[in-house]
């Protein structure tokens, strides 16, 4: 809408008024062009393939076997879809409670001197959801037509709160990665770990001030064996199994990972490093292992037991990573997860390490 000014007389020499005429001009719609991101390497993009054997089938009472044989684990297909009232039933004040209490410590270990950052992998299921097979969700089916995925919910929460955190599948698909995980494992490849483990120390160097060393990747290399857990639960499916029963599994064709080297030499490198998580931590391990001066990892909620020294284990420290997989985001710092029927049922949450960290600051 514009607004013009057209002369009015007033009778009286030399003095002249205005009054806004309004021109209405109907409001054009501009369709915007799709925005086309080009991957720094061909390995990051997934292959179209047709979809064969939809149905899929039960590999065991945990492993589900889904279209074109790519492998999960039940419970991240029952959260991706709200097959399961764990995750159904997370509130929305129980993550705001969560993402202040992130925030807290964040404070905290800042007036210590310590960085901090929220890390949430990915989840299979969230990632390729195409080849999760219709026979699981035939028997079970989502359970609320109006389920919002708690991770999705975290993310707001997150940002309304202050929490600095990295999401692992912004983070991928904003540099054109859709080859995140292997047929055969339920973790992420080391390709996107690498992506995000260098994420993670942009957002460092961003709260320090400077940059440090970090690892380089200027080319991809390829294996038909794996590198690292590529093959978990296929391995866990087909364990004690002979030939004759692997002779139809499909297994990736090459698994990949970047040629790295540490560079930056001059630069400080990343000080003392907490690392507490669930599995997906492995991986952060493998690269902060690298990067770091030494790294520290606690696993879920340190199998219950938080009788920590913390005032040893905070000592010297430079960085501080939480870790929670999308899956995992209703009990982020309590126990470990359970699959099968045991994702199904109501399992106690466990004491939780991320509000004993806070009460040990506070």
């Amino acid at each position: 809408m514009l607004t013009a000014c057209a002369d009015n007389n007033s009778g009286e020499t030399g003095t002249q008024a205005t009054e806004p005429v309004i021109i209405e001009h109907e409001e054009l719609e501009i369709e915007e062009e799709p925005v086309i991101i080009e991957p720094r390497f061909l390995q990051y993009v997934l292959p179209d393939e047709e979809i064969k054997e939809p149905d899929g089938f039960l590999g065991n009472m945990w492993i589900v076997v889904g279209k074109n044989g790519y492998l999960y684990e039940n419970g991240y297909i029952n959260e991706y879809i709200g097959a399961a009232p764990k995750y159904i039933n997370v509130t929305d004040a129980e993550l705001v409670h969560r993402a202040e209490s992130l925030r807290d410590i964040q404070d905290l270990l800042s007036d210590r001197g310590i960085a901090f950052c929220v890390v949430i992998t990915p989840s299979k299921a969230g990632s390729l959801p195409q080849f999760i097979p219709d026979f699981h969700v035939a028997e079970y089916p989502p359970l609320s037509d109006n389920y919002i995925r708690p991770y999705i919910r975290f993310k707001q929460f997150l940002q309304d709160a202050g929490v600095y955190y990295i999401d692992s599948a912004t983070v991928l698909e904003s540099i054109g990665m859709s080859n995140t995980f292997p047929r055969t494992g339920i973790h992420w490849n080391l390709m996107a770990a690498f992506e995000v483990v260098d994420a993670v120390v942009s957002e460092y160097e961003r709260q320090r001030g400077f940059e440090v060393r970090r690892l380089i990747g200027e080319s991809i290399i390829s294996s038909t064996t794996p590198f690292a857990v590529e093959q978990d639960i296929f391995g866990a499916l087909y364990s004690g199994r002979n030939r004759e029963h692997t002779a139809d599994a499909i297994i990736d064709e090459r698994y990949y990972t970047h040629d790295i080297y540490l560079g930056g030499g001059g630069k400080p490198r990343i000080g003392r490093t907490i690392i507490q998580g669930g599995s997906f931590t492995g991986e952060l391990g493998r690269f902060f292992g690298q990067i770091s001066e030494n790294i520290h990892t606690i696993y879920y909620n340190n199998g219950g037991d938080l009788n920590i020294n913390w005032d040893r284990l905070l000592r010297d420290t430079d960085l501080v990573l939480l870790e929670v997989n999308e899956q995992f985001v209703y009990n982020m710092g309590g126990n470990a997860p359970q699959w099968a029927e045991n994702d199904i049922n109501i399992l106690p949450l466990g004491p939780n390490f991320i509000d004993a960290l806070l009460e040990h600051l506070g």
